[in-house]
């Protein structure tokens, strides 16, 4: 059985309106004033970053994550698939906005390897846990061994983890 997985409306309703307001507090300066070279440089990286902040906004709208038995697929704009049987290596890694890593205000991002293919997804999408567990799963019954830090946060997404080889972490 397949199962679908997309980034929440409300989530790229939030990444729209950043990346639009970005864009317009950059761009509209331009538009309407005649700004001094330094301040005009500035104005133009700000919306250049913003556009392209847009544009990766637009990807993730038509992005989707597919799993079944036989893999996993990316689909949108760059379809990737990646068959269990030659996946390398799943990461799961943190990371957080605050300088202490105290909980809270960070996001995590899964890193799937395969044959040189990859596959990268963060936590805004839906049912990330789900993907992050079935994809370490199948890594672990492939006998693909996972990292220190990969184990811990599978572990704060309440996911049991076997033993590393050898009885370490």
């Amino acid at each position: 059985m397949t199962q679908r997985y997309r980034y929440s409306r409300r989530a790229l309703a939030a990444d729209y309106a950043r990346g639009a307001a970005g864009l317009a507090l950059s761009a509209g300066p331009l538009a309407l004033l005649n700004p001094a070279p330094p301040v005009w440089a500035v104005l133009v990286a700000g919306a250049a970053l913003f556009l392209v902040y847009l544009l990766r906004t637009v990807a993730r709208n038509s992005f989707r994550i597919e799993l079944d038995e036989t893999g996993i697929r990316a689909g949108g704009m760059l379809g990737v698939e990646i068959r269990w049987e030659s996946l390398r290596s799943v990461r799961l890694r943190y990371y957080t906005t605050r300088r202490d890593r105290s909980g809270g205000g960070g996001w995590m991002q899964l890193d799937l390897r395969g044959r040189g293919r990859a596959i990268t997804v963060d936590s805004g999408l839906c049912g990330f846990a789900e993907v992050a567990r079935a994809a370490a799963r199948e890594a672990q019954r492939r006998g693909r061994e996972l990292d220190a830090d990969t184990r811990v946060n599978l572990g704060a997404l309440g996911s049991p983890v076997a033993p590393a080889p050898g009885g370490g972490t």
